[in-house]
This record gives C-alpha cells, sequence and structure tokens, in this order.
C-alpha cells in the first residue's frame, strides 16, 4: 500500500459528495488579506512608491469539536528558518488547538502562534492597522513557538498561560547580526518567557479588557518583566482602545535604544558596540474609529514612547529617547457585506533624543501621505 504523499494525483476528498463539501465549508474558514497603498513620504525618505503593505492568506478550522488548526502565511516574508525556532518569518500561524475538560472549558494551544501579549493594536486583524508603534513593531516578538493552556472561567472571562520562545533567533545569531561585543554576556540555558494573561467582556461586550504579564531570559541570569493593559470600548458605531505598557529589559536585544548609546560612545578609544543594559520600555497607544454617516469612516491613531536607563549613576537617564506618532484617515467601505474599504490618510512620526545622547544623535521624523484600498476576503 502506497503512503498518501507518494504521488500528488490522490484525491484530497475521497469520493467527495455534495453532502461533504458542504460540510467541510462549514468547518473551515480560508481568507486572504491584502492592503495596497500609493505612499508619498517626506523626512527620513522622499522617494514616493506604490507598495504591497499586507497580503496573507490564512485556513483555519475544526478537525473534530475538540481539535482545531490554524494556518496563516505573510506572503512578503522570508521562508529561510529562523535560527533558535526552526520556522520562518513568513509564518505567523501553525499551530493546533485541543479543546478538554467539562464543557471545554480549557484548551491547549501548540505550535507557532500569537505573542499573548495584552495589546489590541497588535490584535486588531493586520489588514486594518495602518502604522504601528514600536512597541509592537519592533519590541515585541509577536508570532513565536508556545504551548498556551487557556481555561474560560464564564462565558466573559478568561486567564491564559503561555509558554514561549523568547525569541525567535538564537543568541549568537542576534549578536552576529548586530556585530555588538557580548560584553560577559552568555545565553540563557532556558531561553523561554511565560505569559500570564487575562481577556474580559464587560457591559455586553462594550467594554473589553486584555491585560497580560510577562518574564522571559535572552540571556543567561538576566531576567526581563513586561505588564501591558489594553483596553477596548466598543459601540455600535465607534470602537477605541487605550494599550498602555511598561517592559524593563537587562539586554535591549530588540535594539531600539542601544544604537543612540553607542553612538555616543563611539568616541571612546577601543569601544565596541554592545546592546545596553537595564533598559525600561513604555507606551501609551490610543486609536479612534467612528462610523459619521453608514459607509463612511474616521479613523485616528496616537502614540508616545520612551525609553530610559535603570542603572544606578548613569547620565543617559530617564527617557533618553522618546518616539511619538499619530495618523487621521478617511475609510470608505462601498460594498457593505464586504470588508473592503478605499483609505486615506496622513501619518507623523518623529524620535528625538534627550539627556547625555541628545547631541550625538539627530532627531528623526517621518511625514507620509497614502492612499490606497484594503481587503479581507472570506473565501472559503
Amino acid at each position: 500500500m502506497m503512503d498518501s504523499t507518494y504521488s500528488g494525483n490522490n484525491p484530497i476528498i475521497q469520493g467527495a459528495t455534495a453532502e461533504k463539501l458542504l460540510n467541510l465549508r462549514e468547518r473551515l474558514d480560508f481568507n486572504f488579506l491584502f492592503r495596497s497603498s500609493a505612499e508619498f513620504p517626506s523626512g527620513s525618505s522622499n522617494q514616493a512608491s506604490i507598495k504591497l503593505n499586507e497580503a496573507r492568506i490564512e485556513l483555519k478550522g475544526d478537525i473534530t469539536q475538540d481539535l482545531s488548526f490554524r494556518i496563516r502565511y505573510r506572503l512578503y516574508r522570508s521562508f529561510e528558518a529562523n535560527s533558535l525556532d526552526n520556522a520562518p518569518s513568513a509564518v505567523d500561524h501553525a499551530s493546533v488547538t485541543y479543546r478538554f475538560g467539562q464543557e471545554k472549558k480549557w484548551h491547549l494551544t501548540a505550535g507557532k502562534q500569537a505573542a499573548n501579549v495584552g495589546s489590541w493594536e497588535f490584535d486588531t486583524n493586520p489588514t486594518f492597522e495602518y502604522q504601528y508603534s514600536d512597541y509592537v513593531a519592533r519590541q515585541l516578538n509577536l508570532f513565536l513557538l508556545a504551548m498556551e493552556l487557556g481555561y474560560e472561567v464564564t462565558d466573559n472571562h478568561s486567564i491564559q498561560l503561555q509558554l514561549h520562545n523568547t525569541y525567535n533567533q538564537g543568541f549568537n545569531t542576534v549578536f552576529t547580526s548586530t556585530g555588538y561585543a557580548k560584553n560577559g554576556l552568555e545565553p540563557a540555558k532556558v531561553p523561554f518567557g511565560l505569559y500570564v494573561t487575562w481577556l474580559g467582556n464587560m457591559f455586553d461586550d462594550r467594554w473589553q479588557a486584555f491585560y497580560s504579564y510577562n518574564v522571559s531570559q535572552f540571556a543567561e541570569d538576566k531576567t526581563d518583566h513586561a505588564v501591558s493593559i489594553a483596553n477596548k470600548v466598543v459601540l455600535d458605531r465607534f470602537h477605541a482602545y487605550l494599550d498602555v505598557q511598561s517592559t524593563y529589559l537587562a539586554v535591549d536585544y530588540p535594539n531600539i535604544g542601544s544604537p543612540a548609546v553607542n553612538e555616543l560612545l563611539a568616541s571612546s578609544p577601543a569601544f565596541t558596540p554592545t546592546f545596553l543594559e537595564d533598559i525600561n520600555y513604555r507606551s501609551a497607544i490610543l486609536r479612534v474609529d467612528y462610523e459619521f454617516i453608514p459607509k463612511w469612516f474616521i479613523t485616528a491613531k496616537g502614540f508616545y514612547e520612551t525609553a530610559s536607563h535603570r542603572k544606578d549613576n548613569s547620565d543617559i537617564g530617564d527617557d533618553f529617547r522618546e518616539h511619538y506618532g499619530y495618523w487621521a484617515g478617511l475609510e470608505y467601505k462601498p460594498v457593505a457585506d464586504q470588508d473592503m474599504r478605499l483609505f486615506t490618510y496622513y501619518y507623523y512620526n518623529t524620535s528625538r533624543y534627550n539627556n547625555a545622547v541628545e547631541g550625538i544623535n539627530a532627531d528623526q521624523k517621518l511625514h507620509l501621505f497614502a492612499i490606497g484600498v484594503l481587503y479581507f476576503v472570506n473565501i472559503l
């Protein structure tokens, strides 16, 4: 008997009937996520272009009543495997979920999955999130290999524990890619992290809470801590979320604040750049969406983020890097029953430096005007 992988001529559904295909359609979701825009920037870049902002395909569904799966690919990312998790950056999700226990209130999810961090900015479907804060775009390890255990306390409240790789790339790969000195740092023997998360829905889902705490290790004997608090208001024609977070990193492996400090120290004899230690990142992100007349939406978002050096006697100090920005835009939904929108928005962000690093690092600014189309397509 030949294995089913021997020949590509084996049909996926043996003896498919209309009844079986209908049942399959009810159990599967096949989605295409798309956004493209003409962008006209000024500041750090002055070259206009038509860009593919989003192109992802997703397949998810129920294999049995208790077992489900999810697969999602980013069509514009590398398929080269990461050095630690052996998964390509193009894969957002590749996981299975098993529901068990009395009334199936428990679940276990294993595989590549989203970080269970309290962030509505990250939780929003990426088709509709035009620009991200540094917290989501640069600081977080967004999609990671993990095992999540969850329990539905009530219909409106659940808790999850997610054991995950701290970072998708290995310790040595990260240092090699930046060319930084290790300065005595060694890779953590168990480079894992743990998210503890609460999701809550109150007042008939009008107020939704998403809170998390994370503890992790990237380098041996260097422990990181993070708290994220996200709240969302959902009304008939008005949506808004506010995300607030604070992260202490013993080693700045996201490399957001370190370049500014390395620039300051570069003039010292025999200086070799390295990751800054004992750094605190904080951010606040607010977004509002309002359907002011049928099919027409106003969308706006703003964020403010800081980086501080917590080491004793440091002249780098609090808020040595500030990053803030906003967008304001207009959306039109031409087809009422389709998640398709024509959009335009103006976006501005800037990074500025304070304290000892102020005179060495130039402020960075970006102005951007965009016009385009997005479409979240439920194909099946």
